[in-house]
């Protein structure tokens, strides 16, 4: 009989990374398990995009539903509510928390269970570190997308003797992008354009910072965002507060070049010196970081782009993900308790099950 597997995670009203992992899992195991989204609002708000079958869709309303299923959990404001419903109501629930981010604020409030993903090592680092989880099984899985490239890079740098600069994320504060355009602006070369896609409350007024601007245009929502990313020249984030980003492995895949600064698994994806340029958080020498992109040869280039999809075919892949997923949900099941299985980075993964 198939395990019964549900995922849940805080808003599907919105398109964001998390929800968007959590949707190519569920898609991926489906055919191995019975799986249902647990979400908190009515079917009808939640994200077309996402394009979940009515009949794969729960709203939360009775508590037992849980019972006697594995719960993979994608948010951490969810899971404190979830740890109190599996104790007061007595339920046989195996918990699953996936740690998308690194966290710095309450730290007393939050609750985990014993088996927690971590996606990538700044996340688990945080999870050891700020939270103090020494004694939980941590498993880290990174985040794998569908090779929807070609294989082989296709280089265009400097195409018409511009180099763009794609700017992949959801408009808000902690990914900076009206810092990034009122400390930029006026001190970038002609040559380099700064293309900012995605929405969020921030929008209508980046728009109006970027208007009438030779370096800078807000696009909004984009459909189509692997189109914009196999025209541009370099991916890049500089935001505040990161898990393991979706955008920047989308990079990879069609073989860019990435610019990132040092936080949360930005550097795991994009490697200083190999495939990524390291950003600085001082403003004044970002502006000269990415000017200096004009003296990047093309040879040089060409050698980060084939690294960046050779990284993405190495660390990132869908196939990679789903296996480590369904290997760890199988270790949960008490007949296969005696059994180990390896995920694709070496690291050994035991099948114990632990009430949480």
């Amino acid at each position: 009989m198939a395990l019964d597997i549900v995922a849940t995670t805080s808003y599907l009203g919105e398109y964001a990374g998390a929800q968007k992992v959590l949707l190519d899992i569920h898609n991926g195991i489906k055919h191995k398990y019975n799986c249902k989204i647990l979400g908190f609002i009515p079917y009808q708000k939640v994200h077309p995009k996402y394009k979940i079958p009515v009949s794969e869709y729960v709203k939360f309303g009775n508590p037992f539903y849980l019972n006697n299923k594995i719960l993979l959990v994608h948010a951490r404001n969810v899971m404190a509510l979830i740890m109190v419903i599996k104790r007061i109501c007595f339920l046989n629930t195996r918990i699953i928390y996936i740690a998308h981010n690194v966290y710095d604020t309450h730290k007393n409030i939050s609750f985990f269970p014993y088996n927690i993903v971590s996606i990538s090592k700044k996340v688990t680092e945080n999870l050891l570190g700020y939270f103090g989880l020494k004694k939980r099984n941590i498993t880290v899985i990174y985040n794998g997308i569908k090779d929807e490239a070609t294989g082989k890079p296709q280089i265009s740098f400097k195409r018409d003797g511009k180099i763009r600069i794609l700017y992949s994320a959801r408009v808000i504060d902690v990914k900076r992008q009206l810092l990034i355009v009122d400390h930029l602006k006026g001190k970038l070369h002609a040559d380099i354009e700064i293309l900012f896609a995605g929405d969020g409350p921030d929008l209508t007024l980046l728009q109006e910072k970027c208007k009438d601007s030779a370096n800078f245009k807000a696009l909004g929502f984009v459909d189509g965002v692997n189109e914009l990313v196999q025209q541009a020249d370099f991916l890049m984030l500089y935001s505040v507060q990161e898990g393991l980003p979706i955008s920047l492995i989308e990079g990879t895949m069609y073989g860019k070049p990435l610019l990132v600064n040092d936080i949360g698994g930005n550097l795991e994806i994009g490697v200083p010196g190999v495939n990524g340029i390291e950003l600085t958080e001082n403003w004044d020498m970002l502006a000269n970081q990415l000017n200096d992109l004009a003296n990047l040869s093309v040879d040089d280039y060409k050698k980060m782009s084939v690294n960046s999809r050779a990284r993405y075919e190495k660390m990132f892949t869908y196939e990679a993900m789903l296996n480590n997923y369904i290997a760890l949900i199988d270790s949960l099941q008490p007949q296969s308790s005696s059994k180990t299985y390896q995920n694709n980075s070496g690291k050994h993964i035991k099948n114990v099950y632990t009430a949480e």
